[in-house]
């Protein structure tokens, strides 16, 4: 059946049980009409439209009214936003249970492929599923040659400025894994053969990275007619976050769920504006479709000023503009400011961020964040001329590294610091003690670099089960565990040199079952003391945002800034956001000036050339929901009678200036 033979038309009445069972505000007519819909549709959401939830209470209505048991909806998107949205707003409810289960689908793009395609190819051949996962998969393919020959391989590729990490199977021929592509090496040489005999051994264990995932999809899409099956099973799909979609995600997904087929009502949401993450190339079926489209255009999450300032940012116009629907605050008026500073020094950027933030924000609304953002946070290959370069240029604590999934703490104690704030945090001790065992593999792979480890996404088990032949050992792993994570004490430098150190390493050497005193000398670096670093990050929030906090200390209060780039900051709400000047090719707020100020000839100037600094500067600008402030150099403003006109056209567009 299909979905209008599944469900019966959506009404008023639906709506209106939905917004009282979600505890929804009151629904303009886009939104009820994207409820109302049973077609297949693209929607254009704005951010802050409340589009998650939006999702989930579309989700609701289809659910109540649901009357097959073998037939679902599939929801996918690359995060599980959704999954997490119906357990907070409808977990004890009957509708929320129906939805979280079968026949139904809820996960990332990636998780419908690996179970529905690539796993069930690999076991059709016989081929076992270990990992998907790109480290497990790395080191499976090292392990699969000799250290000379692994050397060899690493060093031909580093000759020609390759990284061996970007090295991908493209065929399903696991014996001859680089057939039939180009590949920068001949298939004679020395090179090729490693190359090959790494993936193909990686592969036939069961090792995989993540997007080689849809080469295997791909391949029982070639060989079984399953799509008709999945197409039968889901009758309605919803994708979320479309515009993040990568071409191979969005070929699998026109192969499988067509949207010009009658029987299918297939419904992509995102925001063409947000579409800041690089594309290895163009989508077949792009989003959204001129036809069968919807806009919402207005945003719960921020006032008219800064969707106002925002506005001009939108490479794909907003029809009739981005609409601010949050309420100022009465009493007090939030300037929304840009600081001026020296070209050479950006030292003051956050102090005056910090003081602003204490004058205009109460404590209350402080509690939402308040972050510093970068188009560039990577500091590498800087040159004169350049500077601001990267957010570490406003703060040189900041770790570039610490917003990636595979950050590791720079010290064992400073990961050990984390780990405590996960304790306090969270309900249960889990995730901090999986970090503490993170660090301790870690420990090992330098102090024995050579040694085999069996990766495993839960790390303190294995350590559990490697230590069980010693209990003496494993009694001193628990003890550490105890007194480093659930002990109220806090450890001093003193303990940590005359004692701690020392057991961690003796327990990170029975790991590979090898004397304490042959560690290479690695693992005594990591091992030196750390002290406590600013750990006040919001529930949910990763490690890495919780050491890129700059604390500003006023008079009698002080407030935390979180840096990070802007593309780690996508989909997010702040209090406060600040966008900070960078440099890659040119300076990121002084190429934008012409939108800053209005100026008609910016419409000319959208080329492809300008889009993704445009898409940066509205994702960040559209995050605070109190107060948006911008850090400028001084030679971009300008001086003299040229700074002063646009001085005034600034503040005309509603910026107020702080010079430093």
């Amino acid at each position: 059946m299909n979905l209008k033979q599944l469900v019966e038309p959506i009404t008023d009445e639906d709506v209106n049980w939905v917004i009282e069972l979600m505890g929804l505000k009151s629904l303009d007519e886009p939104r009820r009409q994207f409820l109302k819909s049973m077609e297949t549709l693209d929607v254009s959401a704005c951010p802050g439209s409340g589009k998650t939830t939006l999702v989930v209470a579309k989700l609701a209505i289809l659910a109540r009214h649901w009357k097959s048991r073998t037939q679902g909806i599939c929801v996918l998107s690359h995060t599980n936003a959704a999954r997490e949205e119906i357990e907070r707003r409808l977990g004890n409810t009957d509708i929320g249970q129906r939805l979280l289960r079968y026949p139904h689908f809820i996960d990332t793009i990636h998780g419908f492929v690996v179970r529905f395609l690539a796993s069930p190819w690999l076991r059709s051949k016989g081929y076992p599923l270990v990992a998907i996962d790109d480290e497990a998969t790395h080191r499976a393919r090292r392990n699969a040659l000799t250290k000379w020959e692994y050397g060899g391989l690493q060093m031909a590729y580093t000759a020609k400025h390759l990284k061996l990490e970007n090295l991908r199977i493209h065929s399903i021929d696991f014996d001859h894994p680089l057939a039939g592509r180009t590949f920068e090496f001949a298939a004679h040489t020395d090179t090729y053969k490693r190359a090959a005999k790494a993936l193909g051994h990686a592969a036939k264990g069961g090792y995989f990275c993540f997007d080689e995932v849809f080469v295997l999809g791909n391949a029982l899409l070639d060989a079984e007619p399953v799509a008709a099956a999945l197409q039968l099973r889901f009758p309605c799909v919803l994708v979320d976050e479309m515009q993040d979609t990568q071409s191979a995600q969005g070929d699998i997904l026109c192969r499988v769920f067509p949207r010009n087929l009658s029987s299918l009502c297939v419904i992509r949401v995102g925001d063409p504006n947000q579409e800041i993450f690089e594309k290895d190339e163009a989508m077949a079926d792009p989003f959204p479709e001129a036809v069968r489209s919807l806009e919402i255009a207005s945003s719960f999450r921020f006032p008219q000023a800064i969707a106002s300032i925002a506005n001009p940012f939108a490479y794909v116009p907003v029809s009739g503009g981005l609409k601010g629907l949050r309420e100022p605050d009465a009493d007090k008026m939030i300037p929304n400011t840009i600081i001026v500073f020296p070209d050479d020094d950006a030292s003051q950027v956050l102090v005056t961020y910090g003081k602003l933030l204490l004058e205009h924000l109460p404590t209350a609304v402080r509690k939402g964040g308040a972050y510093a953002l970068g188009a560039v946070h990577r500091l590498e290959n800087f040159k004169e001329g350049q500077f601001p370069k990267s957010v570490e240029h406003y703060w040189d604590q900041y770790q570039s590294a610490a917003g990636k999934p595979s950050f590791r703490p720079r010290t064992f104690a400073e990961g050990i610091h984390i780990a405590q704030h996960h304790v306090a945090r969270d309900p249960t001790a889990s995730s901090g003690v999986e970090l503490l065992a993170s660090c301790m593999w870690a420990l090992a792979g330098l102090a024995f670099p050579h040694e085999k480890v069996n990766p495993r996404s839960r790390r303190h088990n294995l350590i559990e089960q490697t230590l069980m032949g010693s209990q003496e050992t494993l009694g001193f792993y628990r003890a550490c565990v105890q007194r480093l994570l659930l002990d109220p004490r806090p450890f001093t430098e003193q303990e940590w040199n005359d004692s701690i150190a020392h057991v961690v390493l003796n327990i990170a050497s029975a790991l590979h079952n090898q004397p304490p005193s042959t560690a290479a000398v690695e693992a005594y670096e990591y091992l030196k003391w750390a002290p406590p670093i600013l750990l006040d990050a919001n529930p949910g929030e990763a490690s890495g945002s919780m050491i890129n906090t700059y604390r500003f200390q006023g008079e009698s209060d002080s407030v935390d800034i979180r840096l990070a780039s802007i593309h780690a900051e996508k989909g997010k709400t702040h209090a406060a956001t600040l966008v900070l000047e960078t440099f890659n090719r040119t300076h990121f707020v002084e190429r934008l000036l012409p939108w800053l100020e209005g100026k008609p000839s910016a419409a000319k100037l959208k080329q492809a050339t300008f889009k993704k600094n445009m898409m940066l500067m509205y994702v960040a600008m559209t995050r605070p929901s109190h107060m948006l402030c911008l850090a400028m150099r001084r030679s971009t403003l300008g001086e003299g009678s040229i700074g002063e006109t646009r001085r005034q056209i600034l503040t005309s567009a509603g910026w107020s200036f702080l010079e430093l």
